[in-house]
């Protein structure tokens, strides 16, 4: 948990003084900044939300893609992918709902890269190096909205000529400068198989994530 007891002595110091007033609100602001993490940076793309499916009259989800670029000093041009839930509450009881995830070697998300006509997009060839990420649930209470880290974390540490966006099921590079389009889409459909442990709804359907344009970098 983070201490508050400098920033207390420092804000009440700056009632007092202009130049500390000042200071405080520096220190205010690269705190925030610390806090809000990648997740909120470098967005280069947003899907829109996927049409609401409900297994039950008081259980309905929706979901969109959304992609980031990652541009820390130890990223390899590598897109930060992320699936995002919602919990639609559909006006009967507000009871929670549970997702089983599972990204590995059998996934439950599947992706599509596709051009301006529509047309599939070739993958590029590309070998996973460390093991494979571990399932499990997502709680997601009425009315609320859950992202998860979607893409595969781990790869080559070279770094690619364009954003590579590698999730499960495929691997694309999106060169610097192309003149083709790149539409990245998805499908997600959770196990059937799996007893929830807390014993709330395990949420079952097929959500089809809407198409979203990932905009060329210019280098």
């Amino acid at each position: 948990m983070m201490k508050t007891e400098p920033c207390v002595s420092v804000l009440a110091t700056a009632a007092r003084s202009p130049v500390m007033k000042t200071f405080a609100l520096f220190l205010l602001l690269a705190s925030l900044q610390c806090c809000f993490g990648q997740t909120d940076t470098n967005l280069i793309a947003t899907g829109e939300w996927s049409e609401t499916v409900s297994d039950g009259p008081d259980y309905a989800l929706r979901g969109r893609l959304l992609v980031y670029d990652d541009r820390s000093p130890s990223a390899a041009n590598h897109a930060r992918v992320y699936l995002e839930l919602q919990h639609v509450f559909p006006g009967g009881w507000a009871n929670p709902v549970e997702v089983y995830f599972e990204f590995g070697i059998r996934t439950d998300l599947h992706f599509e890269m596709r051009d301006k006509l529509d047309q599939p997009i070739p993958q590029e060839p590309v070998a996973i190096r460390g093991p494979v990420a571990n399932p499990y649930w997502v709680t997601l209470p009425c009315e609320s909205t859950v992202r998860v880290r979607a893409d595969m974390l781990l790869g080559p540490q070279s770094k690619p000529e364009g954003l590579e966006v590698f999730v499960p099921g495929g691997c694309w590079i999106i060169p610097p400068n192309s003149t083709s389009d790149f539409f990245l889409s998805a499908t997600f459909t959770p196990p059937k198989d799996h007893p929830s442990p807390l014993n709330y709804h395990v949420w079952q359907g097929t959500l089809k994530l809407p198409k979203m344009k990932i905009p060329v970098k210019k280098p």
